[in-house]
């Protein structure tokens, strides 16, 4: 059961030893810009492992984006209007880059992993989502207008958000269960240099059809710079939320895009 949800896991639970560090505690994005994290954070590029690859391949299985795995985890990370897996190419998970984040402390040690998909409006819109795709083409403008609710989800309750999830898994026929602990939808912020970027942040518990359950934090931000749109998904436990969520704010709100001094 969700397939994607445990490649998530398992990205998590390998070691990614034998990395090159991406260099100066910082996260650069080849097209947007570099997310500062100081000196607490180690940033590992994971780009050309193969559990790079090992997700994108899977991305491509015949018929998962019609999965309950596949939809529940398009309602916990992906922008409202956007399709990480259309029945057609262009695959936005092709352009997949993994990166980890790790933070030692006296308390254990703290990782999340890093997942950057990038696309053009083709590329995450091109079955048919006219109206998405207008909305995001101007949601990042400093006059755009920023509705209270985008489709309906910054006023969903956390009671009904859990029956949207698991209704459709239901309908799917998807084994398990999420347990949704808290859950705050997509919205818009301005970082220092005026830009905006969108999020959405939520933890959960994972059940799976044998009873094993695990916790996850996943935090969603989606950035766009001339035509491009970036989606970074960060993913660990709760406690790494509680130890990297203030730095993965911080990183975003002073973001240095490549093209601005």
């Amino acid at each position: 059961m969700f397939h994607g949800l445990r490649n998530v896991g398992l990205a998590l639970a390998i070691a990614l030893g034998g990395l090159l560090p991406a260099g100066a505690e910082d996260l650069t994005i080849e097209g947007l810009g570099t997310i500062p994290f100081g000196r607490e954070i180690t940033v590992t590029d994971g780009g050309h492992t193969a559990i790079n690859k090992f997700f994108i391949e899977g991305s491509h299985q015949k018929g998962y984006g019609k999965s309950s795995g596949a939809a529940v985890w398009a309602i916990l990370t992906v922008p409202p209007g956007m399709n990480l897996h259309p029945e057609k190419p262009p695959y936005p998970y092709d352009s997949l880059h993994i990166y980890q984040l790790k933070k030692s402390k006296v308390s254990g040690l703290y990782t999340a992993s890093v997942f950057v998909i990038r696309g053009t409006e083709e590329d995450f819109f091109h079955e048919g989502r006219k109206r998405d795709a207008a909305f995001w083409k101007n949601a990042f403008r400093e006059d755009a207008e920023r509705p209270t609710s985008l489709f309906g989800l910054p006023k969903i309750q956390l009671s009904e958000f859990q029956g949207f999830v698991d209704h459709v898994m239901e309908e799917k026929g998807g084994k398990g269960h999420v347990r949704i602990q808290s859950f705050a939808p997509w919205r818009a912020f301005k970082g220092d240099d005026g830009t905006y970027h969108w999020a959405q942040e939520v933890r959960v518990v994972m059940t799976n059809e044998k009873g094993l359950s695990f916790p996850m934090w996943i935090y969603s931000a989606l950035f766009k710079e001339g035509d491009t749109y970036f989606l970074i998904l960060t993913t660990g436990s709760h406690a790494t939320a509680e130890e990297l969520e203030n730095t993965l704010l911080y990183g975003y709100y002073s973001l240095k895009r490549s093209d601005r001094r």
